[in-house]
């Protein structure tokens, strides 16, 4: 957000700045994990079990430090022993959110669910929570726990997962740019270069439609919207 930020306040062309459209593509981590709220295990749990000890899980730390890069963009802390559960439930409210509400009210639940999960440590399956969280950004929250009590969504979710794995995405964070995959570990100060390749190219109309707006069911309404990016 940061690079977006960047390159929309400071346009190359002076009164033209590039607008930008995000669509969160639901990307699984742990796929087997039971749906249920049952489940449950802390992230740091996960991440030794992942790479194989103690050890071996120092070492990713020390590699990727994303203490280190969070603190760049002013995230100040991580909770390692946030609550680690299946995020079918949290995809499928930000999909719904984004159809029915836009993408900038899709941003607002989603930097919501980052602060409860990442910072407070709350599990992303846990309906009462996810209710609070879109109640927050003003949707009625009698309907939207009938919404996750339904099966809407699902279809779309397993079409956008087939398209991951044809495009060979295997981790997080990836960003697609009309058609070409970047890895989302880049620095902002990268992401600006990338932008603003996009911006001497004609800015949007560059990038083309998102190849997952048809398989998620994304109205051209809502994938013609700006997100409202504020100093």
């Amino acid at each position: 957000m940061n690079a977006m930020r960047e390159v929309t306040l400071h346009p190359l062309t002076e009164g033209r700045p590039m607008g930008f459209t995000l669509l969160r593509v639901p990307f699984f981590l742990e796929p087997d994990y039971p749906r249920g709220e049952e489940f449950e295990e802390t992230n740091r749990t996960r991440l030794i079990r992942k790479w194989g000890g103690v050890k071996e899980f120092a070492a990713q730390k020390s590699r990727h430090q994303l203490k280190e890069r969070g603190l760049e963009v002013g995230i100040e802390h991580f909770n390692l022993d946030r609550v680690a559960s299946s995020t079918m439930l949290s995809h499928r409210l930000v999909q719904w959110v984004t159809k029915t509400e836009g993408i900038n009210k899709a941003e607002q639940l989603y930097n919501i669910l980052n602060e409860r999960h990442f910072v407070i440590g709350h599990k992303l399956n846990c309906r009462d929570m996810l209710c609070e969280a879109a109640e927050e950004i003003g949707l009625e929250k009698g309907e939207v726990g009938r919404f996750l009590d339904s099966s809407e969504g699902y279809e779309e979710i397993a079409r956008a997962q087939e398209m991951l794995r044809a495009a060979r995405v295997h981790s997080i964070p990836t960003f697609v740019f009309g058609g070409q995959t970047v890895s989302g570990a880049m620095h902002s100060a990268d992401f600006v270069k990338l932008f603003r390749d996009f911006e001497r190219r004609g800015g949007d109309e560059a990038l083309g439609a998102s190849v997952f707006a048809e398989a998620l069911g994304i109205p051209a309404p809502v994938m013609a919207e700006s997100l409202e990016i504020t100093v």
